[in-house]
């Protein structure tokens, strides 16, 4: 009985693990045998049967891929790729809400790699992940879109204005309110650092929140039922880097810039002081 393309290849990790070698190029035997690290006769079975099926050809002992092989080898590795980002993170991805994340974004999910997911111990909830403050420490530009506040933030993005990081800052609205009512000496050395840039977002945040450097990407999603735990994913690859920057300007397409005066008189006027703080407008 002739089988399928699909048996064929997805029943076995060692032809798969063939069709990608030879993505990256033509190889004779001697050169198949040393970068799977397998022996002859464990891969020349595999080898037929992919020939018989036309997906591979050889010529002068020399093993490449068919058209049809190409074809074939280009439309499966983002699909494998998409199975084992979720399958890395399984119980993660199976209670957070997606829709939060624009269609043309989910469609190159696969992009994101390998993510580690960060989740604190119970002594240490209320501190940032030390995989966090260092990654974020070494970067030169930050693009930070942002629905919650978190108390350290404030000082961590003060700092690195001022030490010469590049940051486009963009808030919800209460967590604007909260940084410039409650933390207004942080709130005035990032609005005029000529490093950063802030913007406010008035309309219900599209996502928890985005953090992407030139170093990483950063993300948190709410669960299914709508609540936000202090769980993030963290990704240092470059297709993660670009997918990352892509959902934060796309989120960015509902912000305004924080400037000058009027913004901070509309603030007074909306929110009673009623912390620690004033809010500082001169």
């Amino acid at each position: 009985m002739k089988q399928s393309l699909i048996n064929l290849i997805f029943f076995s990790d060692r032809r798969k693990e063939l069709l990608f070698l030879l993505r990256e190029g033509p190889r004779d035997i001697d050169a198949i045998k040393e970068l799977l690290n397998v022996d002859a006769g464990t891969i020349q079975p595999h080898i037929k049967k992919m020939k018989d099926a036309h997906l591979l050809v050889e010529e002068k002992k020399v093993y490449s891929l068919s058209e049809i092989g190409k074809v074939i080898v280009e439309n499966l590795a983002p699909f494998l790729n998409t199975i084992e980002v979720f399958e890395v993170n399984e119980d993660y991805w199976k209670t957070h809400d997606l829709t939060s994340v624009p269609d043309f974004l989910l469609d190159r999910i696969d992009e994101l790699g390998h993510c580690e997911l960060l989740e604190p111990d119970v002594e240490h909830m209320l501190e940032t992940p030390k995989a966090f403050i260092e990654n974020i420490a070494s970067s030169n530009e930050i693009l930070t879109f942002v629905s919650y506040f978190h108390p350290e933030a404030p000082s961590l993005y003060a700092d690195l204005a001022e030490k010469g990081t590049k940051i486009t800052l963009c808030m919800a609205e209460n967590v604007i309110l909260r940084l410039f009512s409650s933390f207004p000496e942080e709130a005035e050395r990032l609005s005029i650092s000529e490093n950063s840039k802030i913007f406010v977002c008035q309309k219900p945040a599209p996502i928890p929140s985005i953090v992407v450097t030139d170093r990483f990407l950063s993300l948190k999603l709410s669960e299914n039922g709508g609540k936000l735990r202090d769980q993030i994913l963290i990704s240092t690859e470059k297709k993660a880097l670009d997918w990352g920057r892509d959902l934060f300007w796309h989120c960015m397409e509902v912000v305004e810039p924080v400037e000058g005066k009027t913004f901070f008189q509309r603030l007074k006027k909306r929110q009673p002081v009623c912390n620690r703080h004033s809010v500082n407008v001169d």
